[in-house]
């Protein structure tokens, strides 16, 4: 079936461009697309763990395609070929011997763009790119993913180069997912919806951005069950939110362990999650550039009693499922005709000595915040190896130097960065919450760096325009993690100090 749905969808593809060929008289298509190939070594999960291989090639391809029946009314379709990379000479990925693979196709985006008649309301429903403001690294730090919904965007105010605007956007990252059996009862698909609300006012001058927003979220008590539990995919983009939303549940039990096997019920139907944010972007001081930006969020799932992961004795307490935490952020960058010296620094609040009240870390989607290319999420190939300490920046404080976009000879470009993380989570965490193995990577922190815990790492990114529509980038980054032996008793082990990663990438885009 796998292979009939896979030649059945490569038939209507092949058709939908029969379409564009002729052209219909109403509807005007257009295709953009990008084909990245990718070769690195690394020794950063998925590669150089016991048993793996510390090289890979893989590639993926996507392509947008745009119908367009008039300045009022489109529809956007993106389709991934390779949706977590094709790996060489794998089966599975359709890139060995023969090369005819049943599960390499993807859907990122399907949507529909229309404009509410003699208004300039603009609306968008179906899979879409949603994302929360952030200026200071151009991508929030809260929520930032292509997820179901609706988007409505719409101007409130404009005289000459003043203008208020307000984005409204319904989300529904999780939904029917659940299998839960509750007293030898199967509840499928109950309470197990996750709906995201948010508001963005978006405040334009001349030099100067301001965007306050505020985001609210419906947790069903089921909605993070059923969901990929298999921590040794290649991308945990679809569980790995429970880790961002969830305090530390100790004994190196995961979101699967706890929840699904151990306990069912936290005494709360719904959860609720509350953000609020602004960020400012100053630029009519040019040639500096400068945006500082703050978040607050809650998060309440209600509160597991008797609950024995934290005390070796097996002693039950109660077990309050709060994640509440914030972090203040600033960017400031100069500006010159070879390149862009700057720094960016930012604190997020952390983890307290008692594991039973939750968590003080700021609570967060899964999203790849682009501070670095190997501790964060800001390689130039979002499929190669990175994330070593996290997608966000709770439970941290960290400093980054940069020289971005330098260039000396036409058409290549260097990007040079030297940063500085230290934790800011409670040293007596570990012990107190008996953190007997490290955090999973499946649902908690890639890294939790508490006080006594700190990281360098060291980049430099290369890019080569060769043509118009064809560039290759040499990438390369390392990572030194410090974790305290006295704080980790022996759990700090199964992490490498030295972490490191070389890519060559080529893109073409069109």
């Amino acid at each position: 079936m796998k292979t009939f749905g896979s030649k059945l969808f490569c038939l209507l593809f092949c058709a939908v461009f029969m379409l564009i060929a002729v052209r219909g008289n109403a509807v005007d298509f257009k295709v953009k697309g990008a084909f990245d190939v990718s070769f690195e070594t690394s020794n950063v999960i998925p590669l150089g763990v016991k048993g793996s291989d510390s090289f890979q090639a893989l590639q993926r391809l996507r392509f947008q395609l745009d119908a367009v029946a008039s300045e009022n009314v489109s529809g956007s379709l993106i389709v991934t070929v390779g949706t977590n990379g094709q790996y060489w000479g794998s089966a599975k990925d359709g890139a060995a011997l023969g090369g005819d693979g049943s599960n390499v196709v993807g859907i990122r985006a399907a949507y529909i763009d229309w404009r509410v008649p003699q208004t300039e309301t603009k609306i968008r429903m179906g899979i879409q790119p949603l994302l929360l403001p952030g200026f200071v690294t151009d991508w929030s730090a809260v929520y930032g993913q292509f997820t179901s919904g609706i988007t409505v965007n719409s101007p409130i105010y404009e005289n000459n180069d003043f203008s208020i605007g307000s984005t409204f956007f319904w989300g529904r990252p999780y939904n029917d997912n659940s299998q839960n059996t509750q007293g030898g009862r199967l509840e499928k698909n109950y309470l197990d919806n996750l709906d995201v609300f948010a508001l963005v006012l978006p405040i334009k001058a001349e030099g100067i951005k301001i965007s306050p927003w505020g985001m609210y979220a419906l947790i069903g008590e089921n909605s993070l069950r059923g969901i990929n539990d298999n921590a040794s995919q290649r991308e945990p983009a679809i569980y790995a939110p429970r880790g961002g939303l969830m305090p530390i549940l100790g004994s190196g039990m995961n979101y699967f362990q706890t929840f699904e096997k151990n306990y069912r019920n936290a005494g709360n139907t719904w959860g609720n999650g509350w953000w609020g944010g602004l960020t400012v972007n100053l630029s009519q001081w040019e040639p500096w550039d400068v945006a500082v930006e703050g978040t607050y969020g809650r998060v309440d799932m209600g509160e597991l009693k008797n609950y024995t992961q934290f005390d070796p004795k097996g002693a039950g307490k109660t077990f309050q499922l709060l994640r509440q935490g914030w972090y203040a952020a600033m960017r400031v960058d100069y500006k010159l005709g070879w390149g862009t010296p700057g720094v960016l620094a930012w604190y997020g609040s952390g983890d307290d000595d008692n594991p039973y009240n939750g968590s003080e870390r700021l609570p967060v989607f899964n999203t790849p915040w682009p501070v670095t290319p190997l501790g964060f999420g800001g390689g130039f190939f979002d499929l190669d190896s990175w994330k070593v300490l996290g997608h966000n920046p709770g439970g941290m404080m960290g400093f980054v130097g940069s020289i971005k976009d330098v260039s000396f000879i036409d058409d290549l470009k260097h990007t040079l960065k030297l940063a500085y993380f230290h934790g800011t989570n409670s040293s007596d965490m570990p012990r107190k919450a008996n953190m007997v193995s490290y955090p999973t990577r499946a649902d908690g922190p890639m890294a939790y760096l508490t006080t006594t815990d700190h990281a360098w790492e060291a980049s430099l990114s290369n890019t080569y325009k060769i043509y118009e529509n064809l560039q290759v980038n040499l990438e390369g980054a390392y990572v030194k993690l410090h974790l305290d032996s006295d704080t980790w008793r022996g759990a700090q082990d199964s992490q490498f100090d030295d972490n490191w990663r070389v890519s060559v990438s080529f893109r073409y885009t069109f």
